[in-house]
């Protein structure tokens, strides 16, 4: 009964954060909130018996991937806007595409038997990394994926920051390009 009140509380919780996402003016704020969807949707793995999984989800998606979302949206916004356009033309196919998205799921899922086999073998944690780090020549070769998507939030990270300081000089330049004219 308790595992029950917890779910209701963190799929609320994951909800309005979802929607804070939708609803706020400024991208920092969406991008906090979505911090918090993901923070919400790691407990709800602990609560479903993936402890593993929450702690993947919390390292991966809500320590990596949103903080660099964060940072590259703090560097590259300046806080200049107070808020952006809530909806344009893109939002309306994008808001289209997600229902149109929803109504499959859900048409997946009435037609999906949903039936627990408790004769299922359950993961661990042992499995898990034999599975994903076998570097054998008959292993899947899961590890590479781990390298690319190194590789890739890396040069997201050096992008990031070398349009900043490219953005940051442009402005720079044109001050001090505007000062000298005014001093002649």
């Amino acid at each position: 009964m308790l595992a029950l009140i917890y779910f209701i509380v963190l799929a609320a919780v994951a909800v309005i954060a979802a929607l804070g996402v939708l609803f706020s003016k400024h991208p920092l704020y969406g991008g906090l909130s979505l911090v918090l969807t993901m923070l919400s949707l790691a407990g709800i793995y602990g609560l479903v018996g993936s402890p593993f999984i929450g702690v993947v989800q919390i390292m991966v998606y809500a320590g990596a991937i949103m903080m660099l979302l964060v940072f590259v949206i703090s560097v590259l916004n300046a806080a200049k806007d107070s808020k952006t356009p809530m909806f344009d033309g893109v939002s309306i196919f994008v808001i289209i595409a997600a229902l149109a998205l929803a109504g499959l799921v859900g048409f997946a899922l009435v037609l999906s038997p949903m039936g627990f086999d408790v004769t299922t073998l359950r993961g661990s944690v042992e499995m898990t990394s034999k599975n994903l780090f076998d570097t054998s020549k008959t292993g899947p070769g899961y590890f590479v994926l781990f390298e690319v998507l190194g590789l890739l939030l890396l040069s997201s990270m050096g992008a990031a920051v070398l349009m900043a300081k490219k953005r940051l000089g442009s402005e720079v330049s044109e001050e001090n390009v505007s000062d000298h004219k005014e001093d002649k």
